[in-house]
């Protein structure tokens, strides 16, 4: 295996470290900026497609997120175990994960593609507003959950090699997919007269590429991993296992919770849903940000961990959070500002772009709160307590997010407004637990097995 292992002690000095920070954390955002492209140029090819295909999107697009929530919390398992056995030089601990798990993933993602084949007709019967046409919808979704395995491959080589640091793979599989994606897509979706469904081919294509890529790359760093035996095996499988269905169940809730609130945004008209699509794509932006310095954070301090560093665990926490509060802060500002030239690039329809507008003040407010909470998160993730990001989860989503964006849509009658006021009280919600759980945790002081 190639040894890019960090040094036992981590450059001293509040910029060195957030310079360490940077040098992981921006092949991640660009790997999920490149994502949110992808989704970006669907959504504007679509647009200019027709108002009608744009809502199609806007409806299975949530859906085939919820779906990738089910299988990409098994490569952020992958990365907590690679980065603490990376830091305590355990390399072979490695391998046996590297195998065992994309097997596992593999399996994983095709079991979930076709349950999903199988409930997407349903759901899409009560979320579909009148007059959306459910059956390229539903098509389109088909075709997308072809890609499902390839994306729970995809995700535990990225948490393989982002676990030694290596997060720069992903980003130039990532920048092939998007290229491969919108090359096929426009085609399909304009040449071939496939509206929709040929966006959903042209995606799937590219996820399949993208993933066998990196599986390439992965076999160059860490070789051909050996097969499982013994109990202690079976054990390191467990743990896996125990460290990835809470984050599992915390994906199906976040996102679950994002196809609920689509299907409220739907059930206000196609001109609020195409609106909340657009916006979705504004949060996503900003999310980026948040995420890929969390990622980063995440791994640094499972590595600190690993090899025992209490100092620069705590370093990497006050670096990693200044870098995400300066960056996702000016992201939303900015999106703000320029409101409505952005979502011109997504929507000829001034109606569907007066209303994206009239709620982007929300962006500003949700960007430090989405950051404060996700650096609790992540030292969490990086001790291995997904449990805990998972109660957080659910305590916030069940309890706030849902029932207030209910009670101000259906009640209240404010319409997107209320949608985006709810997902606010939702995330001040979810920070606050996060944090408490971390005060629980002796103020950060997790103790969690390897």
């Amino acid at each position: 295996m190639t040894d890019t292992r960090p040094p036992l002690v981590p450059d001293l000095g509040f910029g060195g470290r957030m310079r360490q920070v940077a040098a992981i954390a921006v092949p991640i955002i660009l790997t999920s900026a490149t994502t949110v492209v992808v989704g970006a140029t669907d959504t504007a090819l679509l647009g200019h497609h027709s108002s009608e295909t744009l809502g199609v999107a806007a409806l299975v697009i949530p859906l085939w997120i919820f779906s990738t929530a089910l299988v990409m919390p098994w490569g952020s398992a992958t990365q907590v175990f690679v980065a603490r056995w990376h830091g305590a030089r355990d390399e072979e601990s490695i391998r046996v994960l590297a195998r065992a798990g994309l097997v596992g993933a593999v399996v994983i993602g095709a079991g979930f593609a076709v349950l999903g084949a199988m409930v997407t007709p349903v759901i899409l019967a009560w979320t579909a507003p009148v007059g959306l046409d459910r059956g390229e919808a539903t098509a389109m979704m088909w075709v997308l959950l072809c890609a499902l395995p390839f994306t729970a491959a995809t995700g535990h080589l990225r948490g393989l090699l982002a676990g030694v640091g290596d997060t720069g793979a992903a980003a130039r599989v990532a920048l092939l997919v998007a290229v491969l994606n919108l090359s096929v897509s426009s085609v399909l979706i304009f040449g071939a007269d496939l509206g929709a469904v040929g966006s959903g081919i042209g995606s799937s294509i590219a996820i399949a590429v993208g993933a066998a890529v990196l599986y390439t790359r992965a076999r160059s760093v860490f070789g051909r991993g050996r097969r499982s035996r013994g109990g202690t095996d079976r054990a390191l499988l467990r743990s896996w296992v125990a460290v990835a269905v809470p984050d599992v169940v915390f994906g199906v809730v976040s996102y679950g919770s994002e196809v609920a609130v689509a299907a409220v945004a739907a059930s206000l008209g196609t001109v609020s849903l195409a609106a909340h699509r657009m916006m979705s794509i504004s949060i996503s932006l900003v999310w980026m940000f948040v995420y890929g310095t969390a990622a980063a954070m995440a791994i640094l301090i499972g590595q600190r961990i690993g090899a025992d560093d209490r100092d620069g665990r705590l370093a990497f926490v006050r670096a990693g959070t200044a870098l995400m509060l300066s960056c996702a802060g000016t992201t939303a500002v900015l999106l703000a500002v320029a409101a409505k030239p952005f979502f011109g690039i997504f929507a000829t329809d001034s109606a569907m772009i007066a209303a994206a507008a009239a709620v982007v003040w929300s962006l500003p407010v949700l960007a430090p709160i989405m950051a404060i909470g996700t650096v609790y998160a992540a030292q969490l993730r990086a001790a291995a307590d997904t449990r805990g990001v998972m109660y957080a989860s659910l305590f916030s989503t069940l309890c706030v997010t849902l029932p207030v964006v209910w009670m101000l849509t259906e009640v209240c009658h404010l319409g997107l407004v209320g949608v985006y006021c709810g997902l606010i009280a939702g995330w001040v919600a979810r920070t606050a637990a996060t944090y408490l759980r971390y005060r629980q945790t002796t103020a950060g002081e997790v103790d969690c097995p390897a």
